[in-house]
């Protein structure tokens, strides 16, 4: 089985620490998309993600972008990163797919670009892409459906 949450995409170093001034600005984020700031832990674990046994989401420097690259996964928003989290993720605890399976990944972005309010266009189609390159990691061809065909192509 892949591991998805370390393959492709590594975004900026997940041991950069989090200032005080971008942790406020993180806590807007999580504002502008209507979640629980109470769930979100800053500078805790290993990198940034949900842990179902304790029903938070650690976040850590690797919820920044890296610009120098191009992969959608390294492009998303800190916005988009923790859509994926809270909207994705946390949303769908205790379900049967296996943490960290290319299933799993990829309904949390599609998931989150789908439901979280106050997403950018731009947000939405990262994340989307997102879902499509760990299911391409995967090896599996995933059929373009309304929602990703409007999204990607706009009809």
């Amino acid at each position: 089985m892949i591991n998805d949450r370390s393959a492709g995409g590594l975004r900026r170093s997940a041991y950069k620490t989090i200032s005080e001034f971008e942790i406020n600005h993180l806590k807007n984020e999580i504002g502008a998309i209507g979640a629980d700031e109470s769930i979100f832990k800053f500078n805790t674990g290993y990198s940034t993600g949900y842990r179902d046994d304790s029903d938070i989401i650690n976040v850590r420097g690797d919820v920044f972008p890296d610009t120098n690259s191009t992969h959608p996964r390294d492009l998303m928003s800190e916005r988009a990163v923790l859509a994926h989290e809270y909207y994705g993720h946390r949303s769908y605890r205790y379900t049967s797919l296996d943490k960290g399976s290319w299933n799993d990944e990829f309904r949390a972005s599609y998931m989150a670009a789908k439901n979280t309010p106050n997403l950018t266009e731009e947000d939405r189609i990262y994340l989307v892409l997102d879902a499509l390159e760990r299911a391409k990691e995967a090896g599996v061809t995933i059929e373009y459906n309304g929602f990703i065909r409007r999204l990607l192509y706009g009809y």
